[in-house]
């Protein structure tokens, strides 16, 4: 499978929903380097679930990761996919950026479509206090199931005063 292939099947299959579509190219590895290419895309969490579903009619598909960060007043979610996993075709990456308000940071969870989304995207509920509609657990994972407060959040007032805390502490240690 093609890195321009995965691309035109998003942009079929989403139309407006998906946004900024790109092929990036990077090159790995030290003795044998070689050139890879990876698609990236912006699209908005009411096609979420299309997008899943239009990766995984092109072959087996692996979701690596859901990376997350606090980008002010909005989270910004980045879907890190394998298209063709384990094909001896072999893959191609593939990163959807999603960004939804804080005061609504709500999407529907992969697991439907893809079960072994569950444990990334229960971090991202404890960490950054993503809400994911259809998730089959959302327990903590890392964190104490009473912890209220999100470490990933730059705008959690009870985190700030644990930081303020502990630099007193190393400071009193010096």
């Amino acid at each position: 499978m093609r890195a321009q292939e995965v691309l035109a099947a998003l942009k079929e299959a989403l139309g407006d929903g998906f946004r900024d579509g790109e092929i990036r190219t990077r090159t790995v590895g030290v003795k044998s380097p070689q050139t890879i290419e990876e698609v990236w895309g912006r699209i908005d969490r009411g096609v979420l679930l299309p997008a899943v579903r239009a990766l995984k009619d092109l072959g087996p598909l692996h979701i690596s990761i859901i990376s997350g960060a606090d980008v002010g007043e909005e989270i910004e979610l980045l879907y890190h996919f394998a298209v063709g996993f384990g094909t001896e075709g072999g893959e191609v990456m593939v990163t959807l950026k999603l960004t939804i308000p804080k005061s609504d940071p709500v999407v529907p969870s992969l697991c439907e479509v893809l079960p072994g989304a569950e444990t990334t995207e229960r971090e991202k509920i404890e960490f950054l206090g993503v809400r994911f509609e259809g998730i089959p657990d959302s327990r903590h994972l890392f964190l104490p199931e009473d912890m209220e407060v999100h470490p990933w959040r730059k705008d959690e007032p009870e985190l700030a005063g644990l930081v303020k805390r502990k630099v007193k502490w190393e400071e009193r240690d010096g």
